[in-house]
């Protein structure tokens, strides 16, 4: 074998591990977001899920199913459908949900580069989802098309087009007649296309688990016809090819300009169904992207064909090839720098995107090949071209060295068409919104029951959903109207306010308040009016807060210690004594940054079982800063809201879960 083979082949065996150089590949219509959003919590049942990926998605080979907790799918029936003005976006209609968690799993098809990708996630009715790492799943994606198989498939069909646009390419700049083994190299670089392609569809057509049919009339189908045309076109070539080399007659310059244009068909067929027809300015993009690839086409594998076509003695004729293909590398390079920035300024979306991420990671791997190239090139250059016409060893050995470093960024460019962009897959997920601040109570007579929820929850402007139903379940509640009145237990001075709100539907009622204008401990009394009269349905709840770290000191033969850390390095620690069912002392101490118990004068709990309006404790004070409340608790997780004035001014609120033993 000739050395320059050798070192091909050392380079492509070496580079084989490289293969799994990103921790995590992924495919590319990716989830950007839901409605609802994955974590998020609903006073009501969705009438459909809508979801939104970073490509557009097939839905005649995309799926989305909203399981029950107990398996069902909800979604059976339903119907995918793409929305109307929103090509990137699928919705599925849903029945009226219970309460429950209930889990998305979704499917999609890249109309753009046929790859498959999957994930799920969580949300709830009337309840919120487990967190991460509990019972439901978290938000999840991935993708069966990013393999090593895959990246090797897209390298052999680079390497074999590469090859046939170069060879094509030096055929026309050699005057006086093409070289017989750099024909046959012509054929090897189809066949490789033809291997590569086959491995590409292969992959595809097996990832979407779909028939034959259903596939032939979806996007990837129409790929896939512009895959295998392109193939044969530059099959027909090849052959061509083929017949003259066996008749021993010599090959025109046309047959070897339609070998290059062959190769650019099919470059552009793999263009069509990649990352720059998912892009930004997508018409830009798809030529930026095609005539860099042509250029590496005309650098690289010119460069390789050009070595084959120089073998032997040196001569003037040589150096003259050697003169005229130096001119068109340097003209290839520039083209290969500037569309380059083009595509990683679209791809990339930023510059942090660079460097956290495993596609910014591999362009830069990418990048620093292709200046050790440039600097190869540079040597060849100044140095080896203008010698050519009477030593030609140094031209050999740096340009060998250039097509085994070019095997590796070829393999890399074969991975990263297996890599979401950061523009595509979207910078870090969006936290999911807290879920609505819901609590569950009823009347005195028990008549009727109401959830109602206040949403964000937190003090200021909340949309207020409330849900009647008949104490009974299995009788309708007869609700016409609905008015909270909100009066703030844990501040003094501030008046009471009422809400009206609109039905939207059976039981439902809605509208925008901002009766919870200041954070604390609240009551509200909700004032139901019927056929039959009206009833009121007493509720306690705390406006929410971000959320607090919180120490758990637990020893044997002591109450468990809750310490909440405050704002300014303040805490409060909470204890139940002697914390089991039944009858209870929960005590609360304030304490300021150097571990000094903080005066502070009163303060204002609320507690209950989570997801129940809370009861509100008015605590005796045993001494400023500490304080103590009598009540009852059942067995279980309880949550307790303390709110009390601040000695320097404003208010300190701590929430926390606290469990209670049996």
């Amino acid at each position: 074998m000739s050395r320059p083979g050798a070192r091909i082949l050392l380079a492509a065996a070496a580079l084989a591990g490289a293969l799994a150089l990103p921790a995590s590949v992924c495919a590319h219509a990716l989830l950007q977001s839901s409605d609802p959003a994955a974590g998020s919590s609903l006073a009501s049942s969705p009438s459909s899920i809508t979801l939104t990926f970073g490509e557009q998605p097939d839905p005649r080979l995309s799926s989305v199913n909203v399981l029950a907790s107990d398996g069902k799918d909800e979604t059976a029936g339903g119907g995918l459908q793409a929305v109307a003005g929103h090509p990137n976006s699928l919705r599925v209609a849903l029945p009226s949900l219970p309460d429950g968690v209930y889990t998305v799993s979704w499917r999609t098809l890249s109309t753009v580069d046929g790859h498959v990708a999957a994930g799920s996630f969580a949300f709830g009715v009337g309840v919120a989802p487990p967190s991460p790492g509990e019972s439901s799943p978290a938000a999840t994606q991935q993708s069966p098309s990013a393999s090593p198989g895959a990246a090797l498939a897209r390298w052999l069909l680079y390497v074999g087009l590469v090859l046939m646009f170069g060879f094509g390419f030096v055929g026309r700049i050699t005057d006086a007649g093409v070289p017989r083994r750099l024909l046959g190299m012509v054929v090897f670089g189809w066949l490789l296309s033809a291997i590569g392609t086959a491995g590409v569809l292969g992959i595809q057509w097996s990832d979407t688990g779909a028939d034959v049919r259903s596939v032939l009339g979806s996007s990837l189908g129409l790929a896939t016809a512009e895959r295998l045309g392109s193939l044969v076109l530059t099959g027909l070539v090849t052959a061509a090819v083929i017949g003259v080399v066996a008749r021993g007659a010599p090959v025109g310059r046309r047959l070897l300009a339609l070998t290059a244009a062959g190769a650019a068909i099919g470059m552009l067929a793999d263009v069509l169904t990649g990352h720059a027809a998912a892009g930004t300015l997508i018409p830009l993009q798809v030529v930026a992207q095609w005539l860099h690839v042509m250029a590496v086409g005309v650098w690289i594998g010119g460069l390789l064909g050009l070595l084959l076509a120089v073998r032997g003695q040196p001569d003037e004729l040589k150096a003259r090839w050697v003169r005229r293909f130096s001119t068109w590398a340097g003209i290839s390079l520039g083209v290969v720098v500037v569309t380059g920035v083009i595509r990683a300024v679209d791809e990339l979306g930023s510059i942090d995107a660079l460097f956290s991420t495993d596609f910014g990671r591999l362009l830069i791997a990418k990048s620093g090949l292709l200046l050790v190239l440039a600097l190869l090139g540079a040597v060849n250059r100044f140095i080896n071209v203008p010698r050519a016409d009477r030593v030609l060893a140094g031209l050999r050995r740096v340009g060998t060295t250039e097509v085994t470093v070019a095997t590796i960024v070829l393999l890399l460019t074969g991975i990263l068409v297996n890599v979401a962009p950061p523009a595509s897959a979207g910078g870090p997920a969006t936290p999911a919104p807290p879920p609505p601040l819901t609590v569950t109570s009823s009347d005195f007579g028990t008549s009727v029951r109401m959830r109602l929820s206040f949403s964000p929850g937190a003090a200021g402007s909340n949309q207020v959903t409330a849900v009647v139903t008949d104490y009974d379940p299995s009788a309708a509640a007869q609700a016409t109207g609905v008015a909270p009145r909100c009066s703030l237990s844990s501040k003094s001075g501030v008046g009471s306010s009422t809400l009206q709100l609109q039905p939207s539907g059976p039981g439902t009622f809605n509208g925008t308040s901002t009766n919870l204008s200041i954070d604390g401990i609240w009551q509200v009394v909700a004032q139901i009016s019927g056929p039959s009269g009206a009833v009121e349905v007493p509720f306690v709840l705390a406006t929410q807060i971000p959320a607090q770290v919180v120490d758990i000191s637990q020893a044997a033969g002591v109450p468990t210690i809750y310490t909440v850390h405050l704002a300014a390095g303040q805490t409060v620690q909470l204890y139940l004594d002697p914390g089991r069912a039944g009858p209870n002392d929960l005590h609360a101490t304030y304490f300021d940054a150097a571990g000094t118990e903080l005066p502070v004068q009163s303060a204002t709990m609320a507690v209950a079982p989570s997801g129940l309006s809370s009861a509100v404790l008015n605590p005796r004070k045993l001494e400023a800063g500490h304080f103590v409340a009598n009540t009852t608790f059942n067995a279980g997780p309880v949550s307790v809201d303390l709110v009390g004035p601040g000695p320097a001014g404003g208010q300190l609120h701590a929430h926390l879960e606290m469990k209670v033993e049996p």
